[in-house]
C-alpha cells in the first residue's frame, strides 16, 4: 500500500508528459518547417501561416520519422554496449551514439522530405550530391551548428540527470533559441542549394546518349459494318429517288403487307361511309384585359415563396480556407530577394528577436519548460518506485 501513491503519481505524470510532449513536438516541428521554407525562399521576415492544429500532427509524425531513424538504432546499440561504454550513464551513452548521426544526416533527411513528391522520403541522392557540390558551404554549416546543438543539449542533461533542477528554465530558453537559429541556418543552406545551376552533362555522356527512335504510327483496323435496324429498305429508297428524279413516271401502286384490300379515300366517299366533319362553332373574339372592369380583376398570388431568412454567418473553416488561399497567392507574387553577402551571419543570430518570431520562440520556451517539469516529476517518482 505504501507504493500505491508513488505509482499513481508516476502514471499521471507519465501520461501527462506524453500528451504534452506530442503537442510540444508538433509545435516545434511547425516552427522549424515554417522557418526553413520561408528562409529557403530568400525571405528575411517570416509569414506564419494560419493552419489548423490538426495539421501540426503531420509535422510531428514527420519529425518522429526523421529522429527515429537514428535514435532507435543508437538506443539498441547503447543497450548492447552498456557494459563496455559508460555503464553508469545510459542517457549520455545514447546521446553520444545518436548525436553525430542526427547532426550529419538530419539536414539531408529534412531537405529530401521537403523536395520529394512525398513527405515520407528520408533520403535522396540528389540532395546528397547538392551537399557535395557546395562542400565548403556545407562544411561551414556543420561547423556552426555543432556547438549550437551542444549548447542546447547540455543544460537539459544536467537539469534532468544531474540533479540540478534550477537549470530547467535556462535549458528551455536556450533550446528554443538554438532551435530557431538552427532552422534559420538550414533555411539559408537550402536557399543556396535551390539557386544552384542545373548540372551539365559531359561531352562523352552527351555523345553516348542515343536519341529515341521515332514512334511508329499504328495502322487502324477497318471498322466493322454496322446494320441500322431503322434504316429504309433499298427498294423503297430506290423508288423514292426515282419519283424525285422522274415525277411524271407512273409509279406502281403500293402493295399492302397483308392480303386484305384497303379502300382508298375516293372509294369511301363514293359509298357514303366518309365521316362527317362537324361545323365549326362561332368563336367569340377574345376580350382585352384592359377592357374589363376593375371588379373583374383577380389579384395574382405568388405560391411557394419563402420568407426572407437572415444571412448565415461564415463558418470558421471557410474563413480559414480563404486566408490560406490569400497566403498562397502572396507567396507566389512575392519577389524573390537577393541572398545576403554573409548568409550564415546576417539575420541569423538576431532572428529569434524578430517581431514575427519572438512570440513563437517565447511560446516554445514555455512549452519546453512545462514538458521538462513533467519529465522531471516522472523520473523522480520512478526513482522512488523502481529504484532507478
Amino acid at each position: 500500500m505504501g507504493a500505491a501513491g508513488p505509482a499513481i503519481l508516476f502514471m499521471l505524470s507519465f501520461v501527462a508528459s506524453i500528451i504534452v510532449g506530442v503537442f510540444v513536438l508538433a509545435f516545434a516541428a511547425r516552427c522549424v518547417l515554417v522557418v526553413v521554407q520561408e528562409t529557403a525562399l530568400g525571405q528575411d521576415e517570416i509569414i506564419w501561416p494560419n493552419e489548423p492544429y490538426t495539421d501540426w500532427l503531420g509535422h510531428a509524425v514527420l519529425f518522429l520519422e526523421l529522429l527515429g531513424i537514428w535514435i532507435a538504432p543508437a538506443a539498441l546499440t547503447a543497450r548492447l554496449m552498456r557494459e563496455s561504454l559508460l555503464s553508469d550513464e545510459g542517457a549520455l551513452r545514447v546521446l553520444l551514439l545518436a548525436g553525430p548521426g542526427l547532426w550529419l544526416f538530419f539536414p539531408i533527411g529534412l531537405m529530401s522530405s521537403l523536395s520529394a513528391l512525398s513527405r515520407w522520403v528520408p533520403f535522396r541522392w540528389t540532395i546528397f550530391r547538392c551537399f557535395l557540390r557546395i562542400a565548403p558551404t556545407s562544411l561551414r554549416f556543420y561547423i556552426l551548428t555543432a556547438p549550437l546543438l551542444v549548447l542546447a543539449v547540455v543544460p537539459w542533461y544536467y537539469a534532468l540527470f544531474g540533479g540540478r533542477t534550477v537549470l530547467l528554465p535556462l535549458a528551455a530558453v536556450v533550446s528554443a533559441v538554438a532551435l530557431f537559429i538552427y532552422a534559420r541556418l538550414l533555411g539559408r543552406l537550402a536557399c543556396i542549394i535551390q539557386r544552384l545551376p542545373a548540372p551539365q552533362r559531359s561531352p562523352a555522356k552527351a555523345k553516348a546518349a542515343k536519341p529515341l527512335p521515332p514512334r511508329r504510327k499504328k495502322k487502324r483496323k477497318p471498322s466493322r459494318e454496322v446494320q441500322d435496324p431503322w434504316a429504309v429498305p433499298e427498294e423503297e429508297e430506290q423508288a423514292h429517288k426515282t419519283s424525285k428524279r422522274f415525277p411524271w413516271a407512273e409509279q406502281p401502286p403500293a402493295k399492302p403487307k397483308s392480303g386484305y384490300h384497303i379502300p382508298s379515300a375516293e372509294e369511301i366517299e363514293r359509298y357514303g361511309f366518309a365521316e362527317e366533319k362537324p361545323e365549326p362553332s362561332p368563336q367569340k373574339p377574345p376580350r382585352s384585359r384592359f377592357a374589363q372592369s376593375p371588379e373583374e380583376y383577380e389579384p395574382y398570388e405568388m405560391k411557394g415563396t419563402a420568407e426572407p431568412t437572415a444571412p448565415k454567418p461564415h463558418e470558421p473553416q471557410d474563413e480559414l480556407f480563404a486566408e490560406q488561399v490569400r497566403q498562397r497567392i502572396a507567396e507566389r507574387t512575392r519577389v524573390q530577394p537577393q541572398l545576403p553577402a554573409h548568409p550564415f551571419l546576417s539575420g541569423v543570430y538576431t532572428f529569434p528577436l524578430y517581431s514575427a518570431c519572438f512570440p513563437n520562440c517565447l511560446a516554445l520556451a514555455l512549452f519546453f519548460l512545462i514538458e521538462g517539469g513533467l519529465v522531471y516529476l516522472m523520473m523522480e517518482f520512478g526513482r522512488e518506485l523502481f529504484h532507478w
